[in-house]
């Protein structure tokens, strides 16, 4: 997976609906009531257990892997299972190594196969064995071309919808880029479309952007074909230092709730947040490295 790679869609610029350089990024997010309970309990704790011993993705700069531990004086190695955009799982050890920063919650780490062979280079998510059964996940690069322009459609009209707020204010009225886009379906063939999607305001002293991350559901109380906002989160700031979300993985958490993975390299470092499906429709933060004591670096 190439976690660099940005997909403009050039024909589906979409407008929307409505018509001194800052210091940092902000972000807003938003979905049904459970969004805030949600995100509040996700920073109330600085780790959850349901999620195993660690979390680790790959380093967005090259460097080494980079995992999160539960236990900050674990020493010895972690069996690992090894998730991307596909319905299965690879198995692999992690070894933890230094902390980052002085945080021993956030280490660099190294990651092997069985007889110290290198990892996959195509793994996305590591996770302790039985936590996470994936769900193949489709890029909009791997659809047809009708189905992409579907995908891109729906998620430039959900996209315009969203209520505007002070950080996106700026923002209004300008053409919508969907950034990435991918599509799911959960074990009870319920359809789910992501998106990154973009807002840019090209003022040469200043140069600003939006990200917005979307997660959509078909929308069955509006009749056949219609879909839903569950989850949607913007980010603001300087254009050098928006750079949206990535999605790392989808999978069924525990064999209860649907969830995903998301990264991003922001004003703390590399920041990795889980996002659960709580109720038909509603999606929530579960779970963010930012709740870590020493979250920045």
């Amino acid at each position: 997976m190439n976690r660099r790679a940005v997909f403009l869609v050039g024909a589906f610029f979409v407008a929307a609906c409505e018509g001194t350089k800052a210091p940092a990024s902000a972000r807003s997010a938003s979905s049904a009531a459970a969004a805030a309970a949600g995100t509040a309990a996700a920073h109330a704790k600085p780790w959850d257990d349901e999620l195993g011993a660690l979390l680790a993705t790959q380093s967005l700069d090259g460097g080494p892997p980079i995992v999160f531990v539960r236990d900050t004086a674990a020493t010895a190695d972690f069996d690992v299972e090894l998730l991307n955009h596909d319905d299965r799982t690879s198995k692999a050890v992690l070894r933890a190594g230094s902390p980052i920063q002085a945080c021993a919650w956030r280490r660099h780490a190294s990651v092997s196969q069985s007889g110290g062979r290198a990892a996959p280079n195509g793994w996305a998510l590591a996770l302790s064995p039985g936590i996470a059964t994936p769900f193949g996940i489709d890029g909009v690069g791997d659809l047809s071309p009708r189905d992409s322009a579907m995908l891109v459609a729906r998620i430039s009209r959900l996209v315009s919808a969203i209520p505007e707020d002070s950080l996106s204010a700026p923002f209004r009225g300008l053409p919508i880029v969907v950034r990435d886009a991918w599509r799911l379906q959960l074990a009870d063939s319920t359809p789910v479309s992501i998106a990154i999607a973009t807002r840019s305001l090209n003022v040469e002293s200043n140069p600003r952007a939006e990200a917005i991350t979307l997660i959509a559901e078909p929308d069955t109380s509006a009749g056949a074909g219609q879909w839903r906002t569950a989850y949607s989160e913007r980010s603001a700031g300087p254009e050098d230092r928006i750079e949206g979300m990535d999605l790392l993985a989808a999978f069924e958490l525990q064999r209860t709730r649907p969830a995903l993975a998301l990264v991003r390299e922001g004003d703390e470092g590399l920041q990795l947040e889980i996002v659960e499906r709580t109720a038909p429709g509603v999606w929530a933060v579960r779970w963010s490295s930012s709740a870590l004591p020493c979250a920045k670096p």
